[in-house]
């Protein structure tokens, strides 16, 4: 009996520390650039979003999701550094993957 115990503890603690965690991960800190005009996209219908890269040789690409702190003028190409969370999907098709928060403004110019 006493054995039979010890084998389903053990084998519950092995399942428990096995088991994937689904949730957020830890923040990255990226430096990207973010363009002077934005672009039409659509995400849940027709809008404006954010043209971002992180290096000078790649094409913008859409930002959707925004960056919390961090205020768009138009006319303005930015630098900035941020941090990027990858968020749970949790089955929802239309979710966005990241989260984005400003560190700070590097750099901003007139264009």
């Amino acid at each position: 009996m006493v054995f039979w115990r010890i084998l389903t503890f053990t084998t519950l603690l092995a399942v428990t520390a096995c088991e994937k965690r689904i949730g957020p991960e830890v923040p990255v800190r990226l430096t990207m650039q973010i363009d002077s005009k934005q672009g039409d996209c659509s995400y849940l219908g027709p809008r404006k979003c954010l043209q971002i890269r992180e290096h000078d040789n790649e094409r913008w690409s859409f930002m959707y999701e925004g960056i919390e702190g961090f205020t768009y003028e138009s006319g303005y190409r930015y630098t900035v550094e941020v941090w990027r969370q990858t968020l749970p999907i949790d089955g929802i098709a239309d979710a966005l993957p990241y989260r984005y928060a400003l560190i700070r403004v590097i750099n901003k110019v007139k264009q």
